[in-house]
């Protein structure tokens, strides 16, 4: 264009005339940068991502640099302080006040569900990528799963792998979801009455579905995620899971699950009497109500229920010990989920080697 311009200024121009030509054209390239820029985000959808946080000081920083990292740039980063009582608070105001598509709050604690129901109305996108405070994405995150729905309009949500890492960040090994891989398999999982379970740390969902379904409830807390899953496709809508790796999902000994693995036991009991009550059209009952059923039980029916839920835990923490190389711990680990059900450690087995 320079050489062009000389051109026309040697042969035609007065200076001044050659000025104006120069600024008129300048300002034409600007306006059609700015129209291309708009028509680029017209076709790249708005992504708001969920990030409720309640005492993660540690890993905070992280997970929240690995949003900003993404190759996918057209996002807002919602996040909502559930009352923390570290320095995660802190650490958040840092980064939204250097950043300005984090938009942070900070509340008195509500609690996980509520928290992430709040952020999820606040949001601008029409679709939400969820992740936990503790958890890390892969750069490539965002921009796979907007594309695979961008291909796929019919399908609501999507979730995705995970790389176990450690407290370090080290990664373990790989948690994989081996199912629901298109729209047919989540049709005929429900159709089937089977129930689903995905990372919900790898959860992306049009706001419209997240809404329509009645988002998290809290009073199946810490099993939300699973009774959500359920709920969704009960809703009629479609929840597929890529066959990719898209997120470090962090094991560590603070998360719920590893401090309270008999309670999350009677949670995960509690929604899946909800879900077949559901199906079969009849009214759900309380946490409560469940657990006074379950106490007219039987000892023996009791006993054996606790028996089965040692055995799963024994051989969760073995597979956590053998993928951090702690070969004694493992060893007694698998020992005693052996002992305890040799039916439930065997299937396992089988079901990992895939044979």
């Amino acid at each position: 264009m320079e050489l062009a311009l000389t051109l026309i200024k040697t042969l035609f121009l007065s200076p001044q005339a050659y000025k104006l030509l120069r600024s008129s054209l300048v300002w034409v390239l600007y306006i059609t940068i700015k129209q291309m820029n708009k028509h680029k985000h017209q076709m790249e959808p708005l992504v708001s991502v969920i990030l409720p946080v309640y005492n993660q000081e540690r890993y905070i920083a992280e997970t929240i640099e690995s949003v900003l990292a993404q190759t996918y740039q057209n996002f807002e980063l919602l996040i909502l302080d559930d009352g923390s009582t570290d320095k995660s608070a802190q650490v958040i105001r840092e980064y939204a006040q250097t950043n300005d598509r984090i938009t942070a709050y900070y509340e008195d604690n509500s609690g996980r569900c509520t928290a992430t129901n709040k952020l999820v109305d606040r949001a601008k996108g029409e679709w939400c990528a969820l992740l936990d405070a503790d958890d890390v994405m892969l750069p490539n995150r965002l921009e796979q799963q907007v594309n695979f729905h961008l291909e796929n309009k019919d399908i609501d949500a999507s979730s995705c792998h995970c790389y176990y890492i450690n407290k370090d960040g080290k990664i373990l090994g790989v948690q994989r979801h081996p199912f629901l891989k298109n729209k047919e398999e989540c049709e005929s999982t429900y159709k089937s009455n089977k129930l689903i379970q995905c990372a919900m740390t790898g959860l992306f969902i049009s706001r419209k579905a997240y809404t329509g379904a009645g988002g998290l409830k809290k009073e199946f807390w810490p099993c939300d995620d699973f009774e959500f899953f359920n709920r969704l496709i009960e809703k009629k809508y479609n929840l597929v899971i890529k066959q990719d790796i898209l997120m470090k999902y962090r094991i560590h000994s603070s998360s719920i699950t590893a401090k309270q693995p008999l309670h999350t036991f009677d949670v995960i009991g509690y929604v899946i009497e909800c879900i077949n009550l559901r199906r079969n059209n009849k009214p759900v009952i309380s946490y409560e109500e469940f657990k006074a059923k379950r106490d007219q039980e039987p000892f023996w029916i009791k006993l054996n229920r606790r028996r089965y839920n040692y055995a799963q835990i024994y051989f969760r923490n073995a597979g956590v010990s053998l993928m951090s190389k702690e070969y004694i711990p493992f060893s007694i680990q698998i020992l005693l989920s052996l002992v305890l059900s040799p039916a439930h450690a065997f299937t396992k087995l089988v079901n990992l080697t895939g044979k």
